[in-house]
């Protein structure tokens, strides 16, 4: 670890009243890069990132998290706080993010009118212009045409810092992701690479499994 990873010790998470906890004894490392977090609907990774960025406390175990660690919603109701302090900012980097984003100056005073990815990409890019260690962000391509995601996808390559993503966007974790954790209650399992080749190695897991319990099962007494 560098100082500036996120890790998971231990971790168990319930909300009260849960009948089950969403996490139970888990251990997870995201290092600099991007980490894919996928799963079933209501499977938990919004929580899982919640915990990844100190928003939510574990009920047992601990989260080392970089201090400064930023989450962005999936929801796009309210401009971000800092949206005007971007936009005056006239330092090279406000500059670039303004520019390969898009972002007008107009926005802040007509947030009702845009669309979902007008909002999203403001979001993001004032995320990204806080340059905060650690990032989590929840579902940034929804409903984003090829080029506002093209736009979107090369701002976020340009990110130095512990970045998690939840995205039901197969080809944006394949492009972007050196790993995937896949939240699969109560446990995490954290698989190298995108998706495709993180759903290719539990199928080789699962196979494995199967084979080794089938020959426990046939020993010979």
């Amino acid at each position: 670890m560098n100082g500036s990873d996120i890790l998971f010790h231990n971790v168990t998470f319930s909300y009260e009243g849960a009948l089950a906890p969403v996490l139970t004894s888990a251990d997870a490392h995201f290092p600099v890069g991007w980490s894919g977090i996928v799963g079933a609907n209501g499977a938990g990774k919004t929580t899982l990132m919640r915990l990844a960025t100190g928003f939510l406390r574990p009920s047992e175990g601990r989260v080392e998290i970089p201090p400064g660690a930023l989450y962005c919603a999936q929801r796009t109701d309210d401009a971000p706080d800092e949206l005007q302090r971007l936009l005056e900012d006239m330092d090279g980097e406000a500059w670039e993010i303004r520019g390969r984003l898009g972002i007008d100056e107009s926005w802040p005073g007509r947030w009702d009118s845009l669309s979902h990815g007008e909002r999203k990409r403001a979001q993001i890019g004032v995320a990204l212009w806080q340059q905060p260690p650690a990032l989590a962000i929840d579902e940034p391509t929804n409903h984003l045409d090829r080029e506002a995601k093209a736009m979107l996808v090369q701002a976020l390559r340009r990110y130095r810092g512990v970045g998690l993503l939840v995205s039901h966007d197969r080809e944006l974790l394949d492009g972007l992701c050196r790993q995937c954790a896949f939240v699969e209650p109560p446990s995490v399992t954290v698989r190298p690479g995108g998706y495709a080749k993180g759903v290719e190695q539990g199928q080789m897991e699962r196979e494995v499994a199967v084979r080794e319990s089938g020959t426990g099962a046939c020993r010979p007494r």
